[in-house]
């Protein structure tokens, strides 16, 4: 657990004083390293202001409730999509595969991912925001490299493009949530998945 900050007192603070960025690092990071833990249902503001080193107090000055705080945290958790060599169809998806394999042994993405779908009933407002930052950007990235690829020749161009996109990331998902959470994937592993799937769709 973090050593409580300096900011941990500044529920006394002057109105109008600047926010601490730290205080925020810490709060953001505290919230998913939590909802990784024990997802949604079972987080709690007191428990993220003890991770966090902060006062309740400092949180709440901060964002009104939970949900808010959740939603600002899941807007911080898409990483940098990954440079495509754009060399061939098969170089860009296994760049694009390899990032997902890397992602699903992350601590806590997989987790999070799982919590997230199994939040989808009780928290429809998370759960799509989750799906927007996350889900959907990843989506739209492999939806514009197959359809480059497809004007380039190297994609049918009967292709469904969304069942290729299902193709290509569907058995990383259900490898990482469902088959092995947590654990580290065989080294082959992108270049077993992308092969399978061009093996299907890719121009003869």
């Amino acid at each position: 657990m973090m050593a409580p900050r300096a900011d941990a007192t500044d529920d006394r603070r002057a109105p109008g004083r600047p926010r601490s960025a730290d205080a925020d690092h810490a709060i953001v990071e505290a919230t998913l390293e939590l909802l990784t833990e024990a997802g949604v249902a079972s987080l709690a503001i007191e428990q993220v202001a003890a991770r966090a080193g902060v006062a309740k107090a400092t949180i709440y000055r901060r964002w009104p409730n939970k949900e808010a705080l959740i939603l600002d945290a899941l807007a911080t958790v898409e990483d940098q999509p990954p440079a495509l060599p754009g060399t061939s169809l098969r170089d860009d998806l296994l760049t694009l595969v390899t990032a997902m394999v890397g992602r699903s042994v992350h601590p806590g993405r997989g987790q999070l991912y799982a919590w997230m779908v199994a939040e989808s009933d009780r928290n429809p407002e998370i759960a799509r925001k989750y799906k927007s930052i996350v889900v959907e950007r990843r989506r739209r990235l492999l939806e514009s490299v197959l359809r480059h690829w497809q004007q380039r020749g190297e994609l049918r161009a009967d292709v469904d493009i969304e069942v290729a996109e299902l193709l290509v990331t569907a058995p990383m998902l259900v490898y990482r949530v469902h088959w092995n959470p947590g654990q580290e994937p065989p080294a082959d592993l992108a270049v077993r998945l992308v092969d399978a799937a061009l093996c299907g769709v890719a121009a003869r």
